[in-house]
């Protein structure tokens, strides 16, 4: 997702012009450049917003951000708005007008509803499927968004006699632009594999503190049959860009353990809990032995899962500063 960010290249361009007051250009990459300067405006607001988002689990933060992207899009697009037509070709000035319109409505409808949707996500896989979805179609509404503007640019450029390049700051940002998209989808189906197991290991956990043998019962098959599935959906995830398999194997390897403790320790520490008001040393002794296995491996398995998916982050999603 990006926007167009090419510039004019002409012996008269000589850098991006700002204006006070309704302005007439008599130069055609003038023209183009004002428009792309806006442009880039927005899109560093928007990536500000996106790395906010990539980076920080504090919600008010990171409405914050997306607020700023809509008040730097409304003033792009009153600049816009009040730009005349180039010598009577309004199809490039239109467009673009129409195109931030439409950004204004992703950036207050759509990514409103993903970060409303964000404190609620981790209540269900469900919620957690709609959070990622909505994601997802607002990236692919920007995307449709900037193929109009492009399209209507290079119109522009094909009547006014002018050649297009992509400039080394467009192509940094719309780098910077494709590569979240990338790490978003394959974070996604990762990270939505592995919480699969979440809720019936709360329920597993809860009904143990509880001492409540049908309850650890149910929690148990059903984290079998959870495990198995995000077993199977992270088997059909390859290595990221073919190489880097460190995430994914992370979660493989949390979901493996609890599939397995849940078929085996678990299965034996059932029987235990029904009798536990009549069990011997040695009955209890397994018991914590199962408790001791449960909590150490959770936690470093946890713990690996944790720092391979912020790792992961970091690695293919920097911080963006401009």
């Amino acid at each position: 997702m990006r926007f167009s960010t090419l510039l004019l290249t002409a012996g008269l361009l000589v850098g991006l012009p700002t204006l006070t007051r309704a302005q007439t250009f008599t130069d055609p990459g003038a023209y183009n450049n004002f428009i792309v300067s806006e442009q880039r405006a927005m899109l560093k607001k928007n990536l500000r917003y996106i790395s906010k988002s990539a980076h920080s689990d504090n919600e008010k933060k990171v409405d914050a951000k997306r607020q700023d992207l809509i008040k730097q899009t409304e003033l792009s697009l009153n600049k816009i708005g009040r730009l005349p037509a180039f010598q009577d070709d309004k199809g490039f000035k239109d467009q673009t007008t129409d195109a931030i319109l439409a950004l204004l409505k992703i950036y207050s409808e759509d990514y409103k509803a993903v970060d409303m949707l964000a404190a609620t996500r981790t209540a269900t896989v469900e919620n957690m499927e709609q959070y990622f979805r909505l994601q997802e179609i607002a990236e692919a509404k920007l995307q449709v968004v900037n193929d109009s503007v492009d399209a209507a640019q290079h119109r522009f450029a094909q009547r006014h006699g002018m050649t297009l390049s992509e400039d080394p700051e467009g192509k940094r940002l719309a780098e910077y632009m494709r590569q979240v998209s990338e790490v978003n989808s394959y974070q996604h189906k990762v990270y939505l594999a592995q919480f699969r197991i979440e809720k019936a290991t709360a329920r597993l956990t809860d009904a143990l503190s509880a001492q409540d043998p049908a309850a650890f019962e149910v929690a148990r098959l059903q984290l079998m049959e959870d495990s198995k599935t995000a077993t199977t959906e992270l088997a059909t995830i390859t290595p990221f860009r073919g190489k880097d398999a460190r995430y994914r194997d992370a979660a493989r390897n949390l979901v493996k353990f609890y599939g397995s403790f849940a078929a085996t320790q678990a299965a034996q520490m059932k029987p235990l809990m029904e009798r536990k008001n009549q069990l011997t040393k040695a009955e209890a002794d397994q018991m914590n032995a199962h408790i001791n296995l449960y909590n150490t491996q959770n936690q470093k398995l946890a713990a690996a899962y944790n720092q391979a998916g912020n790792a992961f982050q970091a690695t293919y999603i920097p911080v963006f500063n401009d």
